[in-house]
């Protein structure tokens, strides 16, 4: 029997590469940078039940001005607020991080009861269910769902319930629709391989979410945390022009509120690196690290502080590497 030819592997090749490939040629005059889904792919993936989609009459919802067309959405009551800002353009709205599926539903109508558009794109600051929740809502009404190409994978293989993003891109996207523009980057892994930073330019205004604080302590143990990535991408914060920055929870913070988590951050870094190279074991280490006055007064810090230690902690241990 006669063995398969060089062109028959290739002609194979070419017939199952539009099944295998993530993404398609399409094209959105309001985008550049912008890669576009195959979603036919995932039609009947599985899903997870949404389990923070259950109707709550007492769930507190705003949608409030920050400046002109730039308004902040909040979802929930404090400790578990999230929050994401929303710009308002003739051409429609852009939405960022809808966090709740009830949260969504309001949201939605809400922006057309108000300003009579529909909503056009929803951009995910990461794959994290907790912001990307709601966004199916919005898809199905019409609206693009943006979102780091990192994030993809997580969203499929976690069976999260929300929305398969229709456009992934690599470091920027930028989007101009009806006379505004905003600049969505990845500036490295941080909290999560799919961070995104949202600026809007015109209004100093930055979304910085889960990887910003104001005058809060960082969540639980730095969950899907990257260390490096996540000082790179305050440093990059840093030297932005703006004054204002939501964080996708509690209050927005100010740059000083920024420079103050980076310096935190590197003095947690270098104690606990220090500690673990003079020999301390877990259960030595966490009973030296040292914490300022004014950390002690960020909300969360008797909540969070040992377990910021601990994520801390294994971030070192996994980056480090000595005569062993």
């Amino acid at each position: 029997m006669q063995k398969p030819t060089y062109f028959f592997y290739f002609f194979l090749m070419l017939l199952l590469l539009p099944i295998s490939c993530k993404v398609q040629a399409q094209s959105d005059s309001h985008l550049t940078g912008a890669e576009y889904v195959d979603q036919s792919l995932y039609r009947n993936r599985e899903i997870l039940p949404d389990v923070l989609g259950k109707p709550d009459p007492n769930l507190e919802k705003t949608l409030v001005q920050v400046k002109g067309n730039l308004y902040r959405h909040t979802n929930g009551t404090l400790p578990a607020l999230h929050s994401g800002l929303v710009l308002i353009t003739k051409e429609g709205a852009i939405v960022i991080d809808p966090a709740l599926t009830q949260a969504a539903i309001w949201l939605n109508e809400e922006i057309k009861r108000k300003f009579n558009v529909p909503v056009k794109y929803v951009i995910l600051t990461h794959a994290h269910y907790d912001h990307a929740g709601g966004s199916q809502i919005f898809q199905k009404e019409g609206a693009k769902v943006i979102i780091q190409k990192n994030g993809l994978e997580p969203i499929i293989g976690e069976k999260l319930p929300v929305a398969v993003p229709d456009i992934v891109y690599d470091k920027q996207l930028t989007i101009k629709l009806g006379g505004e523009t905003v600049i969505v980057n990845h500036i490295a892994p941080s909290h999560s391989n799919s961070m995104s930073v949202v600026s809007f330019p015109k209004y100093k205004a930055l979304q910085l979410t889960d990887v910003g604080e104001s005058k809060t302590m960082p969540y639980n143990d730095f969950l899907d945390f990257y260390y490096d990535g996540w000082i790179a991408t305050l440093d990059w914060a840093l030297q932005q022009n703006v004054d204002y920055i939501d964080v996708g929870h509690y209050t927005p913070a100010t740059l000083e509120d920024i420079r103050k988590e980076r310096e935190y951050m590197v003095n947690l870094h270098q104690q606990v690196l220090d500690l673990v190279r003079s020999g301390q074991s877990w259960d030595e280490l966490y009973r030296h690290v040292k914490f300022s006055d004014e950390v002690k007064k960020w909300g969360g810090f008797d909540t969070m502080n040992k377990l910021n230690i601990l994520g801390m902690f294994r971030w070192v241990s996994n980056h480090r590497r000595g005569t062993w």
